[in-house]
């Protein structure tokens, strides 16, 4: 063991110099880990930097037009978990309630001034940019509110709830419900996709329409999601960090 140390002391690869000018020898030499580590750190950095919010627009409107024969039947939306517009849980999800500035006031006028159409509502709100498994609902509420009464048992049902305007045998679990109810649902990912479940109900003739659909998008261009009594004009655009 001895002369195995005096041959690690002679040898010029383990003198202390050398060892100190092994620590400034370039970065190729060092362990991958730490190489893989760095890069890393700088990926996320990278990514943080460029990481953005979106800025969704929607004019919800009513076609006034003749619509023809349905089924006549009432319907409630099944939506999961959906956060409210300008409750605290929104805003601590990062979602806020834009009111100024928004690129659709003027579509959202020409459908109020119009014969054929009835403007519904027309709001806005940024969002943070979540995919699939973290992406939170809207919660849509709109216009006059009313009773229906659904099943007990919803799990037969996927989407729409069949429902009665008075309670029943079967359908004896009161709920309220508005003209439009339902969720809308921004995701992102390799393109934006809108995730629309909505009723429309008229309440004279006591009929609803549904909406379910899910619709790529790319951020700021306008699309049109509707059936023939109701839909939605919407837009998404871009919020770049740093900006207001």
């Amino acid at each position: 063991m001895p002369h195995r140390l005096d041959h690690l002391d002679r040898h010029p690869d383990h003198h202390p110099d050398h060892l100190a000018a092994d620590a400034s020898r370039p970065s190729s030499s060092r362990p991958r880990w730490l190489l893989l580590l760095v890069a890393i750190v700088a990926l996320a950095a990278s990514a943080h930097a460029r990481a953005i919010d979106y800025l969704v627009e929607v004019v919800l409107f009513e076609n006034l037009a003749e619509t023809g024969d349905l089924d006549g039947a009432l319907w409630f939306p099944k939506t999961g978990a959906a956060l409210s517009l300008g409750a605290e849980a929104a805003v601590a999800e990062g979602f806020r309630v834009i009111e100024t500035g928004l690129s659709l006031d003027d579509d959202a006028r020409s459908i109020a001034a119009s014969g054929g159409y009835r403007l519904l509502r027309h709001f806005a709100w940024r969002q943070p940019g979540l995919d699939e498994r973290a992406a939170k609902a809207i919660r849509i509420n709109t216009g006059s509110a009313f009773d229906l009464h659904l099943p007990e048992d919803l799990s037969p049902y996927d989407e729409f709830i069949p429902a009665s305007a008075a309670p029943r045998p079967g359908r004896e679990r009161a709920v309220r419900s508005t003209t439009v109810a339902g969720t809308l649902k921004v995701r992102l990912g390799r393109f934006l996709h809108m995730e629309a479940l909505l009723v429309f109900t008229d309440q004279e003739s006591g009929r609803s329409y549904r909406l379910s659909e899910s619709r790529k998008m790319r951020s700021t261009e306008l699309h049109y999601i509707d059936n023939p009594r109701f839909g939605i004009l919407t837009r998404i655009l871009p919020i770049e960090e740093g900006d207001s």
